[in-house]
């Protein structure tokens, strides 16, 4: 036995146990369940509600409809839940033009699908689709930044050819673009002011033109920083990414409100996460502090991967042992 493998068999998760964790998950009632002994959080005029970490979820395709039915995404996103063999996955579409035919003004595409477990929470649901949201708008505005009739930071690239090249050490020809070159939605940016930051860089202060209804975050002035070290490129790219997360977060709703809005204050979030993740401030009965921490393993095992040894996978493994993380639930490795 090598080194590894003793090292793995001492520090996995029993295949036992983890179909322990995964018959205690899926005996939790469906739906979402308080804890036994869960405290409350109790709102004036609004009832009250046990906090995410005291309630269980053994969530269903339907319960993952009913909750995304609560939850309004902006034009031009649309937000689908698709039930494959019993598996609920969020799917983004994005409606707009073809960014490579003209001649479709209008068009929808789709995001890759996202894998909702049945026992993730409504919180964590949430930010699920919230993400899957960003990964669909930021393809999209991958394709709409242009140099010279190509889009270079486009995700349709082909990395492995790209690998080759480097490897064989061949060097790709091209250099550096002015911000000149750049368009947006095949319109020129127009810099209506520069400010140069000793030892920084510069501030660039640009003009995005009218609103496009397919992104419409794209349009009015925007404000970059390009530092001393980075490329014109680069720096307009992490500004619209920047533009486009707020505008996201401003818009997308859960029963109505902006929950990811950044006019929430960090002093406001502070005063929420003490409110509702503090077992002193709870009054946190030990019978639910137990319940929720035994849950908590359960999920921590099941989340842990089945593995064979291969190409990948042993590495990785030998990787772990090297750090050797005293907690935590090591790869279910099947021998």
């Amino acid at each position: 036995m090598d080194d590894l493998e003793a090292m793995v068999i001492a520090n996995n998760a029993p295949l036992a146990t983890l179909s322990r964790a995964k018959a205690n998950l899926r005996s939790l009632p469906l739906g979402d369940a308080q804890l036994p002994q869960a405290p409350v959080v109790s709102i004036r005029g609004a009832g009250t509600r046990a906090p995410a970490q005291f309630r269980s979820f053994n969530l269903t395709g339907a319960d993952v409809q009913a909750f995304c039915a609560r939850v309004d995404v902006p034009d031009p996103l649309l937000l689908f839940v698709e039930e494959d063999d019993g598996v609920p996955h969020i799917v983004i579409g994005v409606v707009g033009p073809d960014n490579y035919c003209s001649e479709r003004d209008c068009e929808i595409v789709y995001g890759r699908r996202w894998r909702v477990e049945a026992y993730l929470s409504y919180s964590e649901l949430l930010q699920t689709v919230l993400l899957a949201c960003k990964t669909a708008l930021e393809h999209e505005l991958r394709e709409r930044l242009s140099v010279g009739g190509t889009t270079p930071l486009n995700a349709h690239q082909d990395h492995e050819l790209m690998a080759d090249f480097l490897n064989a050490g061949v060097e790709l020809p091209g250099h550096d673009v002015m911000l000149s070159a750049i368009s947006i939605n095949g319109n020129a940016i127009e810099v209506s002011a520069c400010h140069t930051v000793e030892g920084v860089g510069q501030i660039l202060c640009m003009d995005l033109g009218e609103a496009d209804p397919s992104l419409p975050f794209i349009s009015g002035s925007l404000k970059a920083v390009m530092l001393e070290d980075d490329q014109p490129l680069e720096a307009v790219w992490e500004a619209l990414l920047r533009r486009s997360h707020r505008w996201l977060h401003e818009r997308l709703l859960l029963d109505g409100q902006p929950v990811f809005s950044p006019d929430l204050t960090v002093g406001q979030r502070m005063a929420f996460s003490r409110l509702h993740r503090n077992d002193g401030r709870l009054g946190s009965h030990t019978t639910a502090i137990e319940g929720r921490n035994s849950m908590n393993h359960d999920i921590d095992t099941v989340r842990a991967p089945v593995l064979r040894r291969g190409p990948c996978n042993t590495p990785s493994l030998g990787r772990l042992s090297a750090m050797n993380p005293e907690h935590g639930v090591w790869p279910h490795v099947i021998r």
